[in-house]
């Protein structure tokens, strides 16, 4: 059974103070297990090569921008995967290709449960084994242990070794910095956040997650000047107004506090498409 203990994780921290979910539950759907064929208007009836160049483009097409529409999700989700079915089962891939299909087959099974986890590590295993020093191969497996199934250990041998083989990465010390926050070492979880900043000091993610990091530490101070630069690159991003409000709050900046929740509102509501909610005095 998997743990639903909050986490600090690549693009947020969970924790009993700011609570958010993972947005995942539309691919953990069963009808996301075994997609079935590719449609005929995807592909049948032309050339070979150009087949598999569209099943390549579906295959990979998993990783778009994220739509509002569930069922949208679930459709794309479902046709990509049956790209990547096809591909690999059907097509004598080889080399560079068959890892990116397995790579995109497994990040989109990652999300499930049961045969579904399991296929994706699976996936992952067979690509390092193609590929023993690619440093993307060991991090995408790692994420998902640390957020699937919530395997520490092993989640955190396999940033190790990504770091080892790429350590230009500030993207990968952050996600090990989810791990080291997780096993409660903050002070080591603060040491990979300041060199992700450092190797990369417009990568938002890096100052929100080290903002929760020492709020979850009892510094509100530093969390909030974190949070105030996550905003000032990412100001369109609801979810550092939260993080903030509830920093000035355990401050004691109620006033503040209210306005960035009000704020977070509004950008949620833009999102969605919605009029953002009326704020009385």
């Amino acid at each position: 059974m998997r743990s639903r203990h909050h986490h600090v994780e690549g693009d947020r921290v969970l924790s009993p103070s700011v609570r958010w979910s993972i947005a995942v539950s539309a691919f953990g759907l069963a009808t996301a297990l075994i997609a079935g064929p590719v449609l005929a208007d995807d592909g049948a009836g032309i050339d070979p090569v150009s087949r598999v160049a569209r099943l390549r483009e579906l295959c990979h097409s998993g990783h778009a921008a994220p739509s509002s529409d569930p069922v949208e999700i679930i459709a794309r989700h479902d046709k990509a995967l049956a790209a990547c079915n096809t591909l690999i089962n059907d097509h004598k891939l080889a080399g560079e290709s068959l890892v990116a299909a397995l790579l995109d087959r497994a990040d989109l099974l990652a999300p499930g449960t049961g045969a579904a986890y399991t296929r994706a590590l699976s996936d992952y295993d067979r690509v390092i084994a193609l590929a023993p020093k690619m440093a993307l191969a060991f991090w995408k497996r790692g994420k998902a242990r640390l957020l699937y199934m919530r395997d520490l250990p092993r989640a955190l041998i396999d940033l190790d070794t990504a770091i080892r083989l790429e350590p230009s990465q500030a993207e990968f010390f952050v996600t090990r910095a989810s791990i080291q926050a997780s096993l409660a070492e903050p002070a080591k979880a603060l040491a990979d956040l300041d060199r992700a900043i450092a190797l990369s000091p417009r990568f938002e993610k890096a100052w929100t997650v080290r903002g929760l990091t020492h709020f979850n530490n009892g510094d509100t101070n530093r969390a909030i000047t974190d949070f105030d630069e996550a905003i000032r690159l990412a100001p369109g991003a609801d979810g550092n107004y939260r993080f903030r409000a509830a920093a000035r709050r355990a401050a004691g900046h109620e006033a503040e506090a209210a306005a960035d929740e009000a704020k977070a509102e509004e950008l949620s509501a833009d999102k969605a498409g919605e009029p953002a909610p009326v704020t009385r005095p």
